[in-house]
């Protein structure tokens, strides 16, 4: 996480993707959180490509009547945590000798040379201590080209928004999904609309990420081919139906199967790479994102990772919020809003 503030605000989250933005502004009321605000908006095509902002006019547009007009409560802060796109983002784990904190500051950036496709000084690198394994100190590290950067913060500036931190994606989805203090093996699977990102998680800590160009828009295309009509429609009988035949639409199935099975196969392939390397094995899927709301995909990504010792379960996105208060949003809805509630919580400045 780029932090571009020492100061404490309330912030709130902003996840940003080539389909929405979304916002999540959560509040500390004693031992208590609740959720002040909530915002969503549906990004023009051409709006953002590539995970660029491409059309600065409409974006701002957008984000502006979202951040004016929330569909529950209000977002009275201009201080935002925003996403950073796996797309845009390296995300490593390394080990180092262990040695003291001014020693790591000198030796990490030499390390990283060797896992950072691009010069040290092309990019903004931030990494954190996870815990020694024998004699070895893993670090994380987290590297994004400057110029991406300097033009999101732009961007967010000219909106009249204050960026206090910038986060890669998987690691809100992390601090949204993963207990406090859990020392569990996870696999995340953030299913987006225009791609999916698999997050591993060992025994707590986030390990590394692989984005695979799977995700809901092509559900919905593979629909709309397939019984002839608009994508409107089509993304309409995605959520009505999900991943099942039924007397309207005998065939929504067997459109999908090729998609989903080529999901399970990607997943299978990451959980190889993670058991190869390691003596500690995942013992669990977690779904998030929006395309994780769709009827029966857990249950079709459990019977085909059966092989594989591990169970596929819908994530929890509110896990790590303290006797919470006012919940807007059910479970299965959350689970489109993951990354943003990961975002508002770092904008509360709990320390999870």
């Amino acid at each position: 996480m780029l932090n571009l503030t020492s100061s404490k605000r309330l912030s709130f989250g902003l996840d940003v993707s080539q389909s929405s933005v979304k916002v999540m502004m959560l509040e500390k009321k004693g031992k208590g959180t609740s959720v002040q605000g909530i915002a969503y908006a549906a990004m023009p095509k051409g709006a953002v490509v590539g995970d660029v902002v491409a059309d600065e006019k409409t974006f701002s547009y957008v984000l502006k009547q979202a951040l004016e007009k929330p569909q529950f409560g209000k977002i009275n802060s201009k201080y935002v945590v925003a996403s950073l796109p796996e797309s845009k983002s390296f995300v490593r784990v390394i080990q180092v000798p262990l040695m003291s904190d001014s020693e790591i500051d000198g030796a990490v950036p030499f390390e990283a040379e060797n896992f950072i496709p691009m010069p040290l000084d092309q990019v903004y690198m931030d990494w954190q201590k996870l815990g020694v394994t024998g004699d070895k100190l893993n670090i994380l590290i987290i590297a994004s080209p400057k110029e991406f950067v300097e033009n999101y913060l732009k961007v967010l500036d000219n909106v009249g928004l204050k960026t206090v931190a910038l986060e890669v994606e998987s690691q809100s989805c992390h601090r949204a999904l993963v207990p406090e203090g859990s020392k569990d093996t996870l696999l995340l699977a953030d299913l987006q609309a225009f791609r999916s990102t698999l997050v591993m998680v060992e025994q707590g800590q986030l390990q590394f990420t692989s984005s695979i160009p799977i995700a809901g828009n092509a559900f919905t295309e593979s629909i709309a081919r397939a019984l002839g009509v608009s994508s409107a429609k089509a993304e309409e009988i995605k959520r009505k139906v999900g991943f099942a035949n039924t007397a309207d639409y005998p065939n929504i199935r067997t459109s999908l199967l090729p998609i989903l099975t080529n999901l399970a196969a990607e997943i299978k392939n990451v959980l190889r790479f993670h058991n190869e390397r390691s003596s500690v094995q995942v013992a669990k899927v977690l779904l998030c994102g929006g395309s994780a709301r769709l009827n029966n995909v857990s249950d079709f990504l459990n019977a085909e990772l059966s092989d594989m010792g591990v169970k596929v379960e819908l994530g929890h996105p509110w896990a790590n919020l303290p006797n919470m208060k006012k919940v807007p949003l059910s479970e299965t809805d959350a689970l489109g809003f993951t990354k943003a509630i990961g975002l508002g919580l770092r904008g509360l400045d709990i320390s999870i």
